[in-house]
């Protein structure tokens, strides 16, 4: 699938700073002689980089371009605690601890996942924190958690493709006992993201899986326009 040519406008004014550099595309710390960067500030101060590789424009959303990267000594209990990522940074692990070990990105192990990259993980774990303040949905009301509390362990991760194209909803494996999302649906929602589809990461409850599922379709159905998803069939 081609990628789109046409950049999504964000409400940048005339009087934006631009700069046009070589840079890390995924937060890998790696650069890449094809793709060529345009990074643009606004007055808000909001940031977006416009990247083209062989002639197609790749739109990719950044909430701000200050933040630490994580590499593969960073402590897995740094992330999950990381200011950046609110109260949400324990999801993005496996919320019940017993399934997964490690003190490291790079020493991170998932029950029943034998083939765990860990620079795939550091480059998930920068790509969340790069959009920290838009990659994570409630999919539930705080009065919905209130009376539930199981449901703080639930959310979407929103790997944003292209304005008003398709979406589809990632759920990670884990034999109803666990979400292993960041070995699991999180690399493929990002990759799907860079297909041009609109993807999301479900983190939902094991016992109740389907409930949790169809909150998340529905929360989608609802704040399509604000999240640029085409709602004409999607995929799971």
């Amino acid at each position: 699938m081609a990628m789109i040519t046409a950049v999504m406008a964000t409400g940048l004014c005339a009087c934006a700073e631009k700069t046009e550099t070589q840079t890390d595309m995924d937060g890998n710390g790696t650069t890449d002689d094809s793709f060529r960067i345009q990074m643009t500030r606004s007055v808000s101060g909001q940031y977006f980089s416009q990247a083209t590789e062989q002639g197609q424009v790749v739109r990719i959303e950044y909430d701000s371009k200050d933040y630490t990267r994580e590499d593969r000594t960073s402590r897995i209990s740094d992330v999950m605690d990381d200011p950046a990522f609110g109260d949400w940074g324990r999801l993005i692990f496996p919320v019940d601890e017993g399934y997964w070990s490690g003190e490291t990105l790079e020493q991170l192990r998932l029950v029943w996942y034998n083939c765990i990259d860990p620079d795939k993980t550091v480059e998930i774990c920068n790509y969340l924190k790069a959009h920290a303040g838009s990659v994570f949905l409630d999919i539930y009301t705080e009065a919905e958690k209130q009376a539930d509390p199981q449901k703080r362990d639930t959310g979407l991760f929103f790997f944003r493709g292209n304005p008003g194209a398709p979406f589809a909803v990632c759920n990670a494996g884990g034999a109803f006992a666990y979400v292993g999302a960041m070995h699991d649906s999180f690399p493929h929602a990002l990759e799907l993201s860079r297909m041009g589809y609109n993807a999301f990461a479900l983190i939902y409850r094991p016992d109740y899986a389907y409930e949790d599922l169809a909150q998340a379709i529905a929360y989608i159905y609802d704040h399509a326009d604000e999240l640029g998803a085409d709602t004409d069939g999607y995929s799971l």
